[in-house]
């Protein structure tokens, strides 16, 4: 959207973290969104209540489901948006993760679409930037005909039903608590990750631990509220900062040495399933 009420002439992705330690350049000509403010930019928009700033800047932020629909209530009434009424609608709920457990299990439309972006490998950037020109289209038809899109969902669903396979294979319920060791099992392709929580309804939160694929010596361990059973009060941002990561109320991660990595997850496992914040 900000393609066509912005003169905008390139994409640059990257991560919140990173971003706001100073990855990437910002100048007077830079629109950011959905990422942490920084200083000296055109323009900012962001919806997350962790960044909210005390400083002028041109854009807009306030609490609202995605970055997208802050974007869209700004511009409007414009009429080269209006069309995307419907496309805003749908992606507050995917970010929101206000989704049925049918949508989990099995996605269609705009919601599959939209699980053949997550992993955030930066190889994926030239199918990230073809998306961003079929959205500009704004028809779901043609961008689930496109041979790229339709190649990486029917990927994504093999993926899925086989990380469905994983996760019940290596997890187990610890009260409220589904832990997931995925360490020296497996290391195949992460599925939606939201499935979990229709194979393991009980849980209200995941707590996943994984090898490290981009640094042997580390861990990698993921948390999340489940977005069925809305009951955990870990507050899973502050969580991991704890453990130098970090995220959002709802998810984050963390990436422990590997001799710290049992210590580690016990003592998540431990403050989830007590609901201590």
């Amino acid at each position: 959207m900000l393609s066509l009420v912005e003169d905008v002439d390139r994409y640059r992705f990257t991560e919140p973290g990173p971003f706001q330690h100073g990855e990437l350049e910002v100048t007077s000509e830079d629109i950011i969104t959905n990422l942490p403010f920084r200083d000296g930019c055109a323009m900012w928009f962001d919806h997350h209540t962790s960044n909210e700033v005390n400083a002028d800047f041109r854009g807009a932020w306030w609490v609202a489901p995605s970055a997208a629909r802050v974007i869209y209530d700004h511009y409007m009434p414009d009429d080269r948006l209006t069309g995307f009424r419907g496309l805003v609608e749908i992606t507050d709920r995917i970010d929101s993760a206000n989704l049925t457990m049918e949508e989990v299990k099995n996605p269609r439309g705009y919601v599959l679409v939209s699980m053949t972006v997550e992993g955030k490998r930066p190889q994926d950037e030239p199918y990230w930037r073809r998306l961003i020109e079929l959205i500009r289209e704004n028809d779901l038809a043609a961008m689930l005909a496109d041979p790229e899109v339709d190649r990486r969902c029917a990927e994504f669903m093999t993926v899925n039903q086989e990380f469905g396979q994983a996760i019940e294979l290596y997890s187990e319920l610890d009260g409220n608590v589904l832990v997931t060791d995925f360490r020296r099992v497996w290391n195949g392709e992460s599925g939606n990750r939201f499935l979990a929580y229709t194979l393991f309804p009980r849980c209200d939160i995941w707590v996943k631990a994984m090898d490290n694929p981009n640094d042997p010596r580390r861990a990698h361990i993921s948390v999340g509220h489940s977005i069925f059973n809305r009951t955990s009060k870990v507050d899973v941002g502050e969580l991991m900062s704890r453990y130098g990561g970090g995220g959002h109320r709802g998810a984050g991660s963390c990436r422990p040495l590997k001799e710290d990595a049992d210590r580690v997850l016990r003592e998540i496992i431990e403050v989830c399933r007590n609901d201590i914040s």
